[in-house]
């Protein structure tokens, strides 16, 4: 699903917080020092989107006295660290990650009583890269190149012997990597020649470019955007509005991801970095363009 379109025009307006050193200070007093990894941001250089216009979460670091029935947080915003009831919370299964002391926290609180929190997502947790497994399509016969149609005009695809089948049925990574000051990178991008891509017989589905994400009411927003290929036809024309998904939140764990979006429900593994998420899938795409240049000499 989609956000309105005065909240998605809300989005691009987001000032970005940042802790002082006095801030960072009392905040390692207060809520304890957590040990530095390379997928949680260190408590002194904490990027926040607490300005995001409609959204009503409360953002903090999980403090010391952290339990399954209350979380303490030390808000952003300043202030002494606040104890939340989180026991509505657990018993409907909106804990989303495991908040531990120094984590990036967001609260969603209950409407009628700000001491309860009715969902908690741990933001540091989710911080990563998260991929799940895609296979590739055959073309139709009409939307293959001419070398190809005249390579598989003879028999029909589902003939073909799962030795060659198994050159081109490679699976892909498809995901996104989340990382600090709210930027995204796509995952599912393969390096292999256009002239061979253009002759395989399968095709992958669309990667979707995400640049940036957000936390809001208790969602996550990925924000895409075409690419802008500026041409002598359309050099004045204006680069593509960006697209904003909204995933709800269905599990989160240190290795698994589950979200759902317009309905249709996506799990996602962890992998460690964007560059080896499709080691296999490239090692295979270099190996079909050496086999292209040897075939063409």
């Amino acid at each position: 699903m989609h956000l309105e379109n005065k909240n998605i025009n809300n989005f691009m307006k987001i000032k970005y917080l940042f802790f002082a050193t006095f801030a960072a200070i009392l905040t390692m007093i207060s809520c304890g020092q957590k040990e530095d990894s390379s997928d949680s941001v260190s408590i002194s250089s904490v990027d926040v989107s607490k300005d995001i216009v409609g959204d009503s979460m409360i953002y903090g670091l999980a403090c010391e006295g952290t339990s399954d029935s209350n979380i303490v947080v030390y808000p952003f915003s300043g202030g002494d660290p606040i104890k939340y009831s989180c026991i509505d919370a657990h018993k409907n299964r909106r804990i989303i990650g495991h908040p531990e002391i120094g984590d990036w926290v967001g609260l969603v609180l209950d409407k009628e009583d700000t001491t309860v929190a009715t969902m908690v997502v741990n933001l540091d947790q989710l911080k990563g890269t998260w991929t799940y497994t895609v296979m590739p399509t055959f073309k139709d016969f009409k939307h293959l190149s001419k070398r190809m149609q005249k390579k598989m005009e003879s028999r029909l695809m589902e003939q073909m012997p799962d030795s060659e089948k198994a050159l081109y049925m490679v699976p892909r990574e498809y995901g996104f990597s989340l990382k600090r000051s709210h930027n995204a990178e796509p995952v599912g991008r393969v390096r292999q020649s256009a002239s061979v891509d253009e002759d395989s017989p399968v095709e992958y589905p669309a990667v979707k470019q995400y640049a940036q994400w957000f936390s809001w009411n208790g969602k996550l927003i990925l924000v895409s955007q075409k690419r802008h290929i500026k041409t002598e036809d359309n050099k004045d024309a204006k680069p593509p509005k960006p697209t904003f998904d909204t995933l709800e939140y269905v599990m989160l764990t240190n290795d698994t991801l589950v979200l759902m979006h317009n309905g249709v429900i996506q799990g996602y593994h962890r992998k460690s970095n964007a560059l080896t998420a499709n080691e296999h899938a490239n090692k295979k795409a270099a190996e079909a363009d050496k086999k292209a240049a040897e075939n063409l000499k």
